[in-house]
């Protein structure tokens, strides 16, 4: 490239005058123009890789000119993008790039958290599909808008509002949270990570400084104090003292290997100094001067030989502290006031996972393994306030707060949700905040008007922000209703775009999705928990299973834009049906549904009635399909209890022995047709520990390797074939990624990243029986943020 040619020399006045040189004249016009001029050296086609130059500083040349949009950094650099930094420099422009096109490139940043290691097809896929959600909700397919050259999709209909409320992103799993001022007044967030690093974090998500390392096990505590200093501690039983300003380590006070630190906190009794309480995982605690960093000698509680949670509770005025002591499910209360001993003690439920001190006198909050979250005065030893319905799962974190004037405690739950409860009463704050695709480990809050905002470290690598009682910081329009169920519930009113079903919690409608009309579905006020779509004496027919255990029949026969007519209902199952899936057999067409009462059940729909029943999974049934073999239907179910039955389906008699699959949970089954003359058909299962396996149903044995899909639990599968004949499964789950294998030959194909954790998958024709298949297969995908349904093109551009 001649000196002339080149985009990244200086511009140099000419004989013609000084234009250029004017230009340079202040940093941002100078990174203006070279953004511009690296801009013309991207291809337009997104699948022609840019100079590695591009990939990784285009953004921030356009950031630092004030031009970052699409016009500066084209969709074509984004697949290839690699400073993993371009939501971060959008928030940073902020107000000053409002008016700039910016669609593309905050679909991307939509994302970028999530893409990690994904390849380019992957990658320019995602983007697609979030750029489509981003733009075009609930409007009908326009082939014109829908095509980028490259993507393996083409977006048909999105109905799709994600949480963009990622502050950072972090390539280690997060284990601990805080928040410190430092001595020259700046808020800095603070995070400890599994492989013993720490970082810190502006409120906008920028890293502050240069992380420090312990060079030891995972930090599981922090602890600010004044003049800029931090403790950390964790699983090599080393307490740190850092100047964290300086980046300096200043003292390792405390170090016992073979344990670990389980509680780090501040403690003052009465007309006592300020001491460091320092628990450790065999039940020793020790204190630790706050200043000096030596032990000191100080009336302390004895512990059992089992790890503590600690909290300092105020008793208010100068009443000091009295200290809450939780180990396994047993809690106990030290007031050093009233002697050596215990004041008060209680057991929980489940083992206690966190406690808090609350901003009322005597007051402190704690969580355990049942969900439990409840409200206690440390003097009396009384539940002052629970929280009810607790959600499924441990409650695993906690943080005091304030919302509008009101004392509040935010909890973190195994569900991946947030949770704000009134520290008075124990009544909810607000709906539950729906983001993360991991579980929240840590929370704390960030100073805010009108209140403080609530920040969460998840264990899906993500720093996450939110404005307590209401959906996630940062969204720029309302969010979605979470999708409870939904279904491909057969063809549309035009070529290729199919008729959906779609139920949240406001109710349940039918979209055509190539017109963009819906219609009401009067399913009355139990909350639509499964669909299924099945043709009865040439009728369609939807199914739907509601969360009062009943089933509805409705009659799809007045078209797509009318209300389907109820016809029947189906009553059997105790608790709700979870799964269930029609199909012929025999001149009939049958029903069979999986409930969470653990029982599988067969229906006649053409006469509407129930067969048979059966109760040998042990907890709920999670899902169920159809198996077309060599000697008719077979049924498959999935259970809570790790199994995977085959059901005959004219007797519903078990064919062989469960299917043990070693997956913990068995989330999803499939069928997966195969070409082999010694058998036509391989079940899939789904399961917990995030993998997938493949079983022969006639030998009950496994069929090549686990697929792993590497990030979180297995929640939904559906297989369908490509436009060219290819063997395909699709997974997903709460990590919120749609991954695509060949089954022929095991190999990935495709990871296509939506950034919100997703439950069910739908391909169309798996559950339409008769009904007609598109040139290329579509899929359905539906989760917390919403839905989308996609056609698949894995042969060609």
């Amino acid at each position: 490239m001649s000196d002339a040619d080149n985009p990244y020399r200086a511009p140099r006045p000419g004989r013609s005058g000084t234009s250029d040189a004017k230009a340079w004249a202040d940093t941002k016009d100078a990174h203006r123009l070279i953004a511009e001029a690296l801009a013309r050296l991207v291809a337009t086609d997104p699948t022609i890789p840019p100079h590695p130059y591009l990939s990784r500083h285009l953004a921030h040349h356009a950031a630092r000119g004030d031009v970052l949009d699409d016009a500066h950094v084209p969709l074509a650099v984004l697949p290839w993008e690699s400073s993993a930094n371009v939501r971060t420099l959008l928030r940073q422009s902020g107000a000053a790039s409002a008016a700039r096109r910016q669609e593309w490139l905050e679909a991307w940043a939509r994302i970028e958290p999530f893409i990690g290691g994904a390849g380019p097809d992957s990658r320019l896929t995602s983007l697609h599909l979030a750029h489509h959600a981003a733009t075009r909700p609930r409007t009908p397919l326009d082939p014109s808008a829908a095509r980028v050259s490259g993507s393996r999709v083409t977006p048909l209909w999105s109905d799709w509002t994600a949480q963009d409320n990622v502050l950072a992103v972090s390539e280690t799993r997060l284990e601990s949270l805080t928040r410190t001022t430092t001595a020259d007044g700046r808020c800095l967030l603070v995070t400890g990570d599994s492989h013993g690093t720490i970082r810190t974090w502006e409120p906008h998500g920028v890293p502050a400084m240069a992380p420090l390392h312990t060079y030891g096990g995972a930090v599981q505590h922090l602890l600010p104090l004044p003049g800029d200093l931090l403790l950390s501690a964790g699983t090599d039983g080393s307490v740190r003292v850092w100047h964290l300003t300086r980046g300096q380590l200043l003292a390792e006070p405390v170090h016992r290997p073979g344990t670990w630190v389980s509680a780090l906190t501040l403690f003052a009794a009465k007309d006592a100094p300020e001491v460091v309480l320092v628990a450790h995982s065999d039940g020793r605690l020790g204190a630790l001067d706050p200043v000096t960093f030596r032990p000191v000698d100080t009336p302390l509680p004895s512990l059992d030989p089992a790890p503590a949670l600690l909290s300092g509770v105020g008793l208010g005025g100068t009443e000091g502290m009295a200290l809450a002591v939780a180990q396994g499910r047993r809690v106990r209360v030290w007031d050093p006031r009233q002697g050596g001993g215990y004041a008060h003690e209680h057991e929980h439920e489940g083992a206690v996972r966190a406690l808090v001190d609350l901003a009322a006198p005597g007051r402190y909050a704690l969580c355990d393994d049942s969900g439990y979250v409840g409200f206690r005065d440390a003097s009396t030893g009384r539940e002052t306030a629970v929280a009810p319905a607790p959600p499924a799962g441990p409650a695993i974190a906690l943080t005091a707060l304030t919302v509008a004037g009101r004392a509040a405690v935010a909890s973190g739950g195994s569900d991946h949700t947030l949770r704000v409860w009134d520290a008075r009463t124990g009544a909810a704050i607000g709906g539950a905040l729906e983001g993360h695709t991991a579980a929240p480990v840590a929370l704390t809050t960030l100073p805010g008007t009108p209140q403080p905002l609530l920040v969460s470290a998840g264990a899906d690598h993500t720093l996450r922000r939110w404005k307590p009682g209401g959906r996630g910081a940062g969204a720029v329009r309302a969010v979605r209703r979470p999708v409870k169920a939904a279904a491909l519930a057969g063809p549309g009113s035009s070529a290729g775009a199919p008729l959906i079903a779609v139920a949240d919690e406001s109710g349940t409608a039918l979209w055509d999705t190539g017109t963009g009309r819906s219609a009401v579905l009067p399913a009355g006020h139990a909350t639509v928990t499964a669909f299924a779509s099945a043709l009865v004496r040439g009728e369609p027919l939807l199914v739907t299973a509601h969360s009062d255990a009943g089933i509805q029949l409705w009659s799809l026969d007045r078209g797509a834009h009318a209300a389907p007519a109820r016809l029947a209902g189906l009553l059997g199952h105790s608790l709700p049906v979870r799964s269930m899936a029609a199909f012929p057999c025999d001149g009939r067409t049958l029903l069979v549904t999986g409930g969470e009462d653990g029982t599988v059940r067969l229906w006649d729909l053409d006469r509407t009635r129930a067969l048979a029943c059966r109760e040998d999974h042990l907890l709920s049934v999670r899902d169920v399909a159809v198996l077309d073999t060599v000697r008719g239907p077979r049924i498959v179910s999935a259970g809570t209890d790790g199994t995977v039955r085959l059901w005959d389906p004219a007797t519903l008699r078990p064919v062989g022995p469960p299917l043990h699959c070693g997956q913990r949970v068995v989330n999803a089954v499939a069928a997966v047709p195969v070409d082999e003359p010694d058998r036509a058909v391989l079940v899939a299962s789904g399961g917990e520990d995030g993998t997938i396996r493949l079983w022969d149903p006639d030998t009950g044995q496994p069929v090549g390797r686990r697929l792993d899909v590497g990030d979180g639990p297995v929640a939904a599968l559906t297989f369908f074939r490509t436009a060219a004949g290819r063997p395909c499964l699709a997974a997903t789950g709460p990590g919120g990624t749609i991954h695509l294998w060949d089954t022929g030959t095991g190999s990935h194909l495709l990871r296509i990243v939506t950034g919100s954790p997703l439950g069910t998958l739908d391909a169309f024709g798996a559950r339409q029986p008769g009904g007609p298949h598109p040139r290329h297969p579509v899929l359905l995908a539906a989760g917390v943020a919403g839905v989308c349904v996609f056609d698949v093109r894995m042969e060609g551009r």
